[in-house]
């Protein structure tokens, strides 16, 4: 009997063990985020390093979507600055669809893993609404950016997220009420992001648009 019970006790808790968060992300991985967000801000060095970065990590980890997402959304970016329309066009569609291929492959398992820090699952879902959401609308990827954000909001880990990855989500969420002329909803976001990181660059921009809408 007390065999048993001991049997009973170590599987909870090598079950307990195997719950835990896990950091996970891959050596190169804080680099090729850095270079990507400097990408997205506008500089094409980075953006080409980010994309033979995480073109690289989507290969060698392919149990981990965010860094399909990311892989996807620097191909996005080269379609955003591509010069001609066909290439603009096929960096696009490519980047989307590798963006939605990633995101089908979340699981609740992707919860507990960590990527400095961050619950994959949510970065994955803030990478994918960001850059499906900057695409034009004729691309017809709005709905699945918004389903994204939405579920990133409403994820059981978001309140354990970093502040800065909580900030340019409720940001993000901010944007788009204000694109579809939510006010309550965008100063509710707002509101939330100037509590969830107050001394982010986002809170600053946030309580300057509170004032602009009379909160």
């Amino acid at each position: 009997m007390k065999r048993t019970i001991l049997a009973m006790l170590l599987g909870g808790a090598c079950l307990l063990a195997s719950a835990a968060p896990q950091e996970m992300a891959p050596a190169g991985f804080v680099q090729a985020r850095q270079q990507f967000q400097a990408g997205a801000a506008g500089d094409n060095g980075a953006r080409d390093a980010a994309a033979a970065a995480f073109q690289s990590l989507a290969a060698s980890h392919p149990g981990h979507p965010l860094l399909a997402a990311y892989d996807g959304a620097a191909t996005t970016l080269k379609g955003r600055d591509a010069l001609l329309p066909w290439n603009k066009m096929k960096f696009a569609e490519s980047g989307a669809d590798a963006i939605e291929k990633a995101l089908a492959q979340l699981t609740p398992a992707h919860d507990e893993v960590l990527f400095g820090g961050a619950p994959e699952s949510v970065e994955t879902r803030l990478v994918a609404a960001s850059a499906l959401l900057a695409l034009p609308d004729f691309m017809n990827r709005r709905a699945s950016g918004l389903r994204a954000l939405d579920a990133a909001l409403k994820s059981p880990v978001f309140a354990q997220s970093p502040a800065p990855l909580r900030a340019r989500l409720l940001a993000l969420a901010a944007k788009q009420a204000a694109a579809d002329k939510r006010s309550a909803d965008e100063a509710g976001y707002l509101r939330q992001l100037a509590d969830a990181a107050p001394q982010s660059p986002e809170a600053a921009k946030a309580a300057a648009r509170l004032k602009e809408l009379g909160q």
